[in-house]
């Protein structure tokens, strides 16, 4: 039976405007229903009324990119190369053997986190190693459903061996070090996706992810896109995260990484294109031809020194942008708040032809509405809206990151960092009550994750070995992609916006 819950007087960001407004919220069930300076509530019977006053209330915010898959890593490196990083963090020649019980922990870890900084809807591209046993995959989807939570989750895969993605490294890797990826694999992948599919679909939904285009076949990328299409849902793709990606693209199919895709058929509006550093003007302007969207994940592009994505150049062509927290220990924060922040404040390094060429509104709307066109959730989440799913935060505004109130959105996304949320709804249920999970036993979970924890790290440090037997490889594949004389070029080409007609000299 659904129930009928008010919510009087609070101050609301997300109605369309940037300025706070103060209504009364019903809510009948899952969806807004009304929204209006004072609802006439003579014929109304209602079944919970929450004093508003005092509160701001948001749209749920949406993590567009992210990876579970390394909780247990969180806090382990200080800034790599992502392309050294990669291999070292988590070798693709070592195992780990993660159990269905661990995922479902880490999973339900990561959501815990995320509701607590009022995510409600998260994008997590699982990378499971390789090996896809049911039960172990199935059950990071369950720990979102059991948690209550909004989540599109992926099942990552590409079909060409991790050395043959990076230019260089196959040269210099060993016969014995080298992975490889049979036909036979990725056909059976392509039917596990669809599985997943046709399992999950709701609330907790299966989306597509073959990981980045140049770690994958054309042939396999081509038949990713068929089937989203056949079922309706994104396609998450990393493209152009670092400078070396874009010597890829130069290297291995001679023409830009977007040019490469769109030839393929893969820019399309349910493409949601991941970190886009390197994009430049020209593949920008092709990916607002063809209504994709980029996720910017700015703390992991910054702590893995992949650079600052041309955000503000991305607006300004009416490119759909959402926002993400990415990776557990290429960011070490699943908060949007922090994203939100560092997104309005970097594209300063870029662009200097205005103070602050992203602004507090565009960061929020990066955070919301943003990251739900980009997964084709629009309709149902990212502002409040009457129809829409009630997906909303509460947020005390009695405390340091607003006191003095002078603007409640402003404070938002500079001020705030998470401590000020008190609860947090998913389709008008209570998921964080005054800041309590309500739907897991979070001390049990806890005390459970600290026996397994030894064992855990244990797991991690064994594969260290492996680790370091790859870093030499990686790091001279590194240097060779640096020393290339097409890099060259590129440093003093890619990403530069604006700065010719300023004067300034690229960096």
């Amino acid at each position: 039976m659904a129930l009928l819950h008010l919510i009087e007087q609070v101050s609301v960001v997300g109605m369309g405007g940037a300025a706070a407004q103060v209504v009364d919220v019903l809510i009948d069930g899952d969806r807004f229903v009304g929204l209006a300076p004072r609802i006439d509530l003579s014929t109304v019977n209602l079944d919970e009324r929450t004093d508003g006053r005092g509160k701001l209330l948001i749209p749920g915010l949406i993590n567009a990119h992210h990876h579970s898959h390394d909780r247990f890593d969180k806090g382990r490196f200080s800034g790599i190369p992502l392309e050294i990083w990669m291999g070292l963090y988590n070798p693709p020649s070592y195992r780990r053997g993660w159990t269905a019980r661990e995922v479902y922990l880490r999973t339900l870890l990561n959501g815990i986190e995320m509701l607590r900084n009022g995510i409600t809807t998260v994008v997590d591209d699982i990378h499971f190693g390789g090996h896809l046993e049911p039960e172990v995959v199935h059950s990071a989807f369950q720990a979102y459903s059991d948690l209550g939570i909004r989540a599109d989750v992926s099942v990552a895969w590409s079909d060409r061996p991790f050395q043959e993605g990076i230019p260089y490294l196959t040269e210099r890797l060993p016969n014995e070090l080298k992975g490889s990826v049979s036909t036979q694999a990725a056909d059976r992948v392509l039917e596990h996706w669809q599985e997943l599919a046709r399992s999950w679909s709701g609330r907790v939904r299966f989306v597509f992810s073959p990981s980045g285009p140049q770690r994958c076949s054309a042939d396999f990328l081509q038949q990713t896109w068929a089937l989203a299409e056949q079922y309706d849902r994104p396609v998450l793709i990393h493209l152009l995260e670092t400078r070396i990606q874009a010597l890829t693209a130069a290297k291995f199919y001679g023409k830009p990484m977007a040019a490469y895709m769109d030839d393929l058929g893969l820019l399309t509006p349910r493409s949601v294109l991941a970190h886009g550093v390197w994009l430049s003007p020209d593949e920008l302007d092709l990916i607002a031809r063809r209504g994709s969207s980029v996720v910017h994940n700015p703390a992991c592009n910054m702590k893995l020194g992949s650079g600052v994505a041309p955000i503000a150049e991305m607006l300004r062509r009416q490119v759909n942008v959402g926002l993400g927290t990415d990776n557990n220990n290429g960011n070490d924060l699943n908060s949007m708040f922090d994203a939100m922040r560092l997104a309005a404040l970097s594209n300063a390094l870029l662009d200097q032809s205005e103070v602050c060429p992203v602004d507090a509104m565009q960061a929020f709307n990066m955070a919301t509405l943003g990251g739900a066109k980009a997964i084709g959730r629009g309709t149902q989440t990212g502002s409040i809206e009457v129809g829409k799913q009630a997906d909303f935060c509460l947020i005390d505004l009695k405390t340091g990151a607003f006191t003095p109130l002078n603007d409640a959105l402003t404070q938002l996304v500079f001020c705030e960092q998470g401590s000020s949320v008190r609860d947090v709804y998913v389709g008008g249920r209570k998921l964080v009550d005054q800041g309590r999970i309500t739907r897991i036993d979070e001390e049990a979970l806890m005390l459970e994750l600290v026996e397994r924890m030894p064992t855990l790290q244990g797991r991690i440090r064994s594969g260290q070995s492996a680790s370091e037997i790859l870093r030499p490889y990686l790091e001279g594949a590194y240097r060779d992609c640096l020393d290339d004389p097409e890099m060259e070029g590129m440093r003093h080409s890619i990403n530069q916006f604006d700065r010719s007609r300023l004067g300034t000299k690229p960096v």
